[in-house]
């Protein structure tokens, strides 16, 4: 009994303390007021610079803005570099032509003709032509009109030299290729240069004393320059045209004719000097690229 008479005791006085507990931590003074006060805020400096970005960035948004760059967009260009038709290199070239001159006032001159040329670069080749003019008629009947108009009006004749033919050693180069479009055909060309030494063989037909005199062929040593235009058919075949000078120093029949026994001296039917020639021509043929067929090697 008095076992629970002692805890009956402990727990009254317990009921009675609690509530002053609990109104002493309900009641402030005005010092701890005071000092809670004094004490400065721990994140009012953080909270303040966020509140600082976030006006800044308002401002900012509000301010004139700068429009931004833009990318510039670059025009790649792209070559297409065609490889060329035909090449020339290492190739042999068979070139059969006609020919006809051009600026000859007395007598006309047709020929048939053959080039062989060896390509040693593909703009460069060297090689031999040869043209052939003597066919057996008599060179009086291939004069032009202005010879009889000479003899008729002026009783005068001209001295005149016939072609029996020429070989010559050239060299061709190809400065200009190209291609142009007939329809739905498209056809490559190119433009040449020529050039070359070699010789010619003429004699002079009699007309001043034709009852003595006769002459025989002689050998000159001839140039000649040209131009001329070539137009493939295909990588093998071609079409060309070219305007030829030939010009080589000539001698021609002695327009004076020697009295007596010296009209049969054979050194007085020539004229004393040579008299330099030019003569120009048209020749139109076509060409055989050798060998046929070729392959491309690009470099890697």
């Amino acid at each position: 009994m008095r076992e629970l008479g002692g805890i009956a005791l402990l727990m009254a006085a317990l009921l009675t303390a609690f509530p002053t507990a609990v109104q002493a931590q309900m009641e402030f003074s005005l010092d701890e007021v005071d000092e809670e006060d004094a004490k400065p805020a721990k994140d009012s400096k953080s909270q303040g610079d966020l509140i600082e970005e976030l006006a800044a960035g308002s401002d900012a948004d509000s301010g004139p803005t700068e429009p931004a760059p833009q990318r510039e967009e670059i025009a790649e260009e792209i070559y297409a570099v065609q490889q060329i038709y035909a090449l020339r290199l290492k190739r042999l070239e068979l070139a059969p032509s006609a020919a006809f001159t051009l600026n000859d006032p007395y007598l006309k001159h047709y020929g048939l003709g053959l080039a062989l040329n060896y390509w040693f670069t593909n703009v460069l080749s060297v090689g031999l032509n040869f043209i052939w003019y003597d066919w057996g008629t008599n060179p009086l009947e291939r004069n032009t009109s202005f010879v009889p108009r000479i003899q008729d009006q002026f009783r005068l004749s001209v001295p005149i030299n016939d072609w029996q033919f020429g070989l010559w050693v050239n060299f061709t180069y190809v400065p200009f290729y190209g291609k142009f479009k007939v329809r739905k055909k498209i056809f490559q060309w190119d433009a040449y240069l020529i050039g070359g030494v070699g010789i010619m063989r003429t004699q002079p037909i009699p007309v001043f004393d034709s009852e003595i005199r006769s002459f025989d062929w002689q050998t000159n040593v001839a140039f000649n320059v040209g131009a001329g235009l070539r137009i493939f058919l295909t990588r093998y075949l071609t079409f060309f045209t070219e305007f030829r000078a030939y010009m080589w120093p000539d001698q021609f029949e002695n327009t004076q004719v020697a009295p007596g026994d010296g009209r049969l001296d054979s050194s007085t039917w020539l004229q004393s000097g040579s008299s330099f020639v030019a003569n120009t021509s048209i020749q139109i043929g076509f060409t055989l690229f050798l060998p046929i067929k070729f392959e491309y090697r690009l470099p890697k």
